[in-house]
């Protein structure tokens, strides 16, 4: 398919209506995939296709992010994000940040819209009216840093975070100052683009940067806690059956 457009989409049962309406509109070559992570790389790899869009929920809240690791991949590959609604303008400033080349959104109305993906489809940049006021002001345009790596005192604390310590538990843990926990953490938001503890975690348990296996919501402080009568039930049952 080289040459070809490739839409990546969660929207798995309008894959045939997706075709259509972008084939109507001048792109060839269409194929439509859910595919994610590792798969998308190997379907990029295998269709080299000229032009990539994604819609913006694909990844929630973590696509700007993962927009950026595929660009990393893919350095010169075309990339467009696709609004369906209304998608957080906050998220949606940082995929520049990241290298995205075109971001159109249907809010603006069905005419802008085709009117934005006409130019993507000639391979030009195009970026909503909506968002493209936000971006001719300086002090909104993205501050990202693409060369921050995680490290495995990052994962610790976020790892800590998700099982729910607070930031005093966490540095406690892990012998280190609250101060220090917390720019550990903002580093985090940063990365992901999170406002916030709880999309930070959301954001952990989307991208599997934590497991279920990982997680242990209890402290020291609870082991002296009386257990209710079926949490001591289900204790002795496991004890009789391990």
């Amino acid at each position: 398919m080289t040459g070809g457009t490739l839409i990546v989409s969660r929207a798995v049962n309008l894959f045939p209506e997706i075709k259509k309406f972008f084939s109507g509109l001048g792109f060839r070559d269409v194929t439509v995939t859910a595919a994610e992570k590792d798969g998308l790389y190997s379907l990029i790899d295998e269709l080299e296709p000229v032009r990539l869009m994604m819609d913006c929920k694909f990844y929630d809240l973590a696509t700007p992010y993962m927009m950026g690791q595929l660009l990393k991949r893919f350095p010169k590959q075309y990339t467009a994000v696709l609004a369906g609604d209304n998608y957080p303008l906050s998220q949606a400033i940082c995929f520049f940040g990241h290298g995205v080349k075109s971001y159109a959104c249907l809010w603006d109305g069905m005419e802008e819209y085709k009117k934005g993906l006409r130019i993507i489809r000639d391979g030009e940049k195009y970026v909503s009216p909506t968002l493209k006021l936000l971006l001719e002001n300086p002090a909104n345009r993205p501050r990202v840093d693409k060369n921050q790596n995680i490290t495995k005192r990052h994962k610790e604390c976020l790892l800590m975070l998700c099982c729910g310590y607070k930031t005093a538990s966490i540095g406690e843990k892990l012998h280190i100052s609250k101060s220090t926990v917390e720019n550990h953490l903002q580093c985090l938001y940063n990365i992901f683009h999170a406002n916030s503890r709880e999309e930070m975690i959301a954001i952990a348990w989307r991208l599997d940067l934590v497991t279920k296996d990982d997680l242990q919501f209890y402290d020291d402080r609870t082991l002296n806690f009386p257990l209710p009568d079926w949490a001591e039930e289900k204790i002795n049952l496991n004890r009789r059956t391990a």
